[in-house]
């Protein structure tokens, strides 16, 4: 699979047209490379669909009623790989300020996962926005490319490469991770000067950027620093834990800490005895929860 996205043709004070161009990879030759791909196929007459609105459906300038359909036409095949691209562009007329997301849905994913899961839900979505920019123009959205799905090795870091474009001379194109919203998948705009993937570099001072910071993961007994204290992240089930505050899978000191601190107190006590002058010495040092060096 491979994307669907649009772009503005033309514009009048009330209406904007729009080509949207849908772009997808199949497995040949399952998928016969033909016109009005997929419903070509024997067997699969019955698969054609619409690009459904998903998100801000009241806004979508009149697109609902006139929807779109998944049917493309093949432009390349290759048996060594296994693999058809098709293409269809078409144009649409909506509303000035429309504002939606549109989506080519499915449950026919691969299987992924340890174990292997299969009959997977996907979907593709475009996000179109026709209101004008800060700088008066409605925005070309950026392109990236990349290929699903992309495989990692469980605990090793990867570096996966999205090549990406913009028609927009001049605008800033970056990546960020997605805010999830239960219920629905959609881009949120926290205010009106924020552009999600593109925004003038003179304006860039207004954009805000959502981050997730990376997930902390526990740390195995064997870890270096797991073998003299109970630090951050250490399994409570370490020896080194034991009689300590861990509590639950790891570690979770406070912020001015960065282990879990005994829960006991050891006090020792010197006893030193004189014969003679029957002199009698007594020390004692205690050590307190949450004291000690790390």
């Amino acid at each position: 699979m491979k994307n669907i996205k649009f772009d503005s043709l033309t514009t009048a004070e009330n209406f904007v047209r729009i080509t949207i161009t849908q772009s997808y990879s199949w497995g040949f030759p399952t998928i016969k490379c033909a016109n009005d791909v997929p419903i070509t196929t024997s067997g699969r007459s019955g698969e054609n669909d619409n690009l459904t609105c998903v998100v801000d459906c009241g806004s979508d300038g009149g697109y609902s009623s006139k929807p779109i359909n998944i049917l493309t036409d093949c432009i390349s095949s290759s048996s060594s790989l296994g693999m058809m691209t098709s293409e269809r562009k078409s144009n649409i007329t909506l509303s000035a300020g429309a504002h939606f997301s549109i989506a080519y849905q499915g449950s026919a994913w691969r299987a992924l996962g340890s174990p292997a899961k299969s009959g997977l839900d996907w979907s593709i979505v475009c996000s179109i926005d026709l209101i004008k920019r800060p700088d008066g123009f409605i925005n070309t959205p950026p392109v990236a490319t990349v290929v699903s799905p992309q495989y990692v090795i469980v605990n090793r870091t990867t570096q996966i490469k999205i090549p990406t474009s913009d028609a927009n001379a001049g605008d800033d194109v970056r990546c960020r991770w997605s805010v999830y919203q239960q219920g629905y998948r959609r881009r949120r705009r926290e205010d009106q000067n924020e552009i999600d993937m593109y925004y003038k570099r003179d304006l860039i001072d207004d954009e805000i950027v959502q981050l997730r910071r990376r997930r902390r993961e526990t740390k195995g007994c064997d870890d270096d620093d797991c073998k003299s204290r109970c630090k951050k992240d250490c399994k409570c089930s370490c020896n080194i834990c034991k009689g300590t505050t861990c509590s639950g899978d790891k570690c979770k000191p406070s912020e001015d800490q960065y282990y879990c601190p005994s829960t006991a107190t050891t006090t020792k006590t010197t006893k030193i005895t004189t014969t003679g002058l029957s002199t009698t010495s007594v020390s004692t040092t205690s050590e307190t929860p949450g004291t000690g060096f790390i």
